[in-house]
């Protein structure tokens, strides 16, 4: 307490003779608090810590003599001589108080960020007897990483309401993020991506200095804030910053000898004065960020509202699907586009392909909301439906046209993560038809030679279920695998047969390829025949089968049936 007389503290007597008292009333203290409560004896050497502060950290005891010296080994090495250079001023008079964020060394052997205050107690001659004080673990409260010493998202929005009240203020968040990190950390270790975090921390500390600031947000994401606008006709600061960091981040792999290497995606929004949603701006640059990541990594993207507002839109429609699809399927419907069987001049089968009316969205194109399917998971139980119907379908339509047969398409994410082979022999067992009801098509892509995609492809053949690969020829393809998976029919894209009067080259191709399928004893379809001349030449190239617009459009079963089942086709 003070002497009312000269304001000189008391009790210093007290606390130089009476230390192990002192670190008593500490200990009773420290029960009450998360904090480590400390008194520096300064003219003695001696240390008092509470004693919860020997769980985390290396204290043999938390009563010290020669406590400079036993501090250095608590004390990270980097940091020790900040810390000394302020006790010096406290020691010297210079500063009556200590206020540090600094770093300690776990027992763990990792470092920790503390928050180290106190006040400094005076004798009677008015000298430094004591520092008196607390110590906080300032990662357990969030306000700093404690693997990179950056502040965290809670200190980086406050920054950012005091700029924002600021006249004029103009400014940019960028998002940075290591590609691949989590390979990295499985590869190398936890210890090792964490080396790559300091670094990559004090990279863009040292790229950034007085210019912005910088933060830690979760996983390996930082944040830049930087002041700055953006003038469509000047260079993007953001983006401007992103290249120096890159270029800084190959420099330091470089040097040490490409032990690892990585690279940062980012993602950048502008702000300015007047803009209240702080959250909002962070979340823009997160999304920002996603989409470099999804958009092949190592780039930097600046974020767009009509993106965000597509990827919203994408994300209600997937909600839609899923709703519907869980509702008993409701809006969801098989069209039928007839197969022209040339040999016998007539329709003896139909694709069935799936629509989607929405009640909230409308009809959708398939081209829309297959890839949602894709996407989601959702084609896996929509599929098993689409399979169930169309046989159901096509048993009934059997019953006009003996030997009708029913074209049902199969995603690669059905082959991929379901058992669409047993899904499919169940369905064929319970209602009892014979396999060749069923002509699975699947699109011709890189995926179609996978092992996965190749070995249940196989597993079909070998069930005898007959297989087609939809739109040869435009992209990936192979005759080797058309042969090896013995598919029993080819159907040409239509990107061939719609322009085959008037290119020389495309008429080449699907006369070729379909004299060189027949050789392999496979069936060859053509698809998208729209009109009369263009049926008329692909006829002298003797296909299998035709489908087509000059035909039908694909149409509902009730429609289907009224206007092409069971019909003969005149040519």
């Amino acid at each position: 307490m003070k002497d009312g007389k000269d304001g000189k503290y008391m009790g210093e007597n007290i606390l130089s003779d009476d230390m192990h008292m002192y670190g008593t009333v500490f200990s009773v203290l420290g029960k009450c608090t998360d904090d480590y409560l400390f008194v520096l004896d300064i003219k003695n050497d001696k240390y008092v810590i509470s004693d919860s502060a020997a769980d985390v950290f290396p204290f043999e005891k938390t009563e010290l003599s020669d406590a400079f010296t036993a501090l250095k080994s608590i004390v990270y090495p980097q940091d020790y001589p900040l810390l000394v250079a302020n006790l010096n001023q406290i020691i010297t008079g210079q500063s009556k108080e200590h206020d540090m964020e600094y770093r300690w060394v776990g027992r763990d052997g990792k470092p920790v960020w503390i928050s180290c205050r106190g006040q400094v107690v005076e004798d009677s001659d008015g000298k430094p007897a004591f520092l008196v004080g607390r110590i906080s673990d300032i990662g357990k409260k969030s306000k700093i990483d404690g693997v990179t010493g950056l502040y965290r998202e809670q200190i980086l929005q406050k920054y950012m309401r005091r700029l924002l009240d600021e006249d004029c203020f103009e400014g940019y968040l960028l998002q940075l993020g290591i590609d691949n990190f989590k390979e990295i950390n499985e590869k190398y270790g936890n210890e090792f991506g964490n080396e790559i975090l300091l670094n990559l921390a004090e990279c863009l500390r040292s790229i950034v200095q007085d210019k912005g600031r910088v933060f830690r947000m979760g996983g390996d994401e930082m944040m830049l804030l930087v002041k700055g606008n953006f003038n469509e006709k000047k260079e993007d600061p953001a983006k401007e910053l992103y290249r120096q960091i890159r270029g800084k981040i190959d420099h330091l792999i470089s040097q040490s000898g490409h032990v690892t290497y990585y690279t940062v995606s980012a993602g950048c929004v502008y702000f300015h004065k007047g803009e209240q949603d702080i959250g909002k701006i962070i979340e823009s640059a997160g999304f920002a960020l996603h989409q470099a990541k999804i958009g092949g990594k190592n780039n930097c993207i600046r974020y767009s509202h009509a993106v965000y507002e597509e990827y919203v839109h994408t994300l209600d429609v997937q909600e839609e699907l899923r709703k519907d699809i869980e509702n008993d399927f409701h809006g969801f419907e098989l069209y039928y586009q007839p197969v022209v069987n040339i040999g016998q001049k007539k329709i003896l089968g139909a694709e069935a392909l799936i629509r989607w009316h929405s009640s909230k969205f409308g009809f959708m194109s398939p081209g829309q909301f297959i890839p949602m399917l894709e996407e989601t998971g959702l084609i896996i139980p929509l599929g098993r439906w689409i399979t169930k119907t169309a046989i159901e379908q096509c048993v009934k339509w059997q019953k006009v046209v003996p030997g009708f047969r029913m074209n049902v398409n199969l995603s690669f994410v059905q082959i991929k993560k379901s058992n669409a082979l047993q899904d499919i022999l169940f369905l064929i067992h319970t209602l009892n038809v014979d396999k060749n009801v069923l002509m699975i098509e699947v699109t011709e892509s890189g995926e179609i030679e996978s092992s996965v995609a190749a070995k249940v492809l196989r597993s079909f053949k070998d069930e005898s279920i007959p297989l087609a690969i939809d739109d040869f020829g435009t992209g990936y393809s192979n005759l080797r695998y058309v042969k090896d998976m013995t598919f029993d029919l080819v159907k040409i894209d239509q990107s061939f047969i719609r322009n085959i009067i008037n290119s020389k080259y495309d008429y080449l191709v699907v006369k070729q390829f379909t004299e060189l399928a027949h050789s392999l004893n496979l069936t060859v379809c053509y698809e998208g025949v729209e009109d009369e001349e263009v049926f008329r030449c692909v006829l002298d190239l003797k296909p299998d089968y035709i489908q087509g617009y000059y035909f039908s459009k694909p149409v509902p079963a009730a429609e289907f049936e009224e206007k092409c089942l069971n019909q003969q086709v005149e040519f």
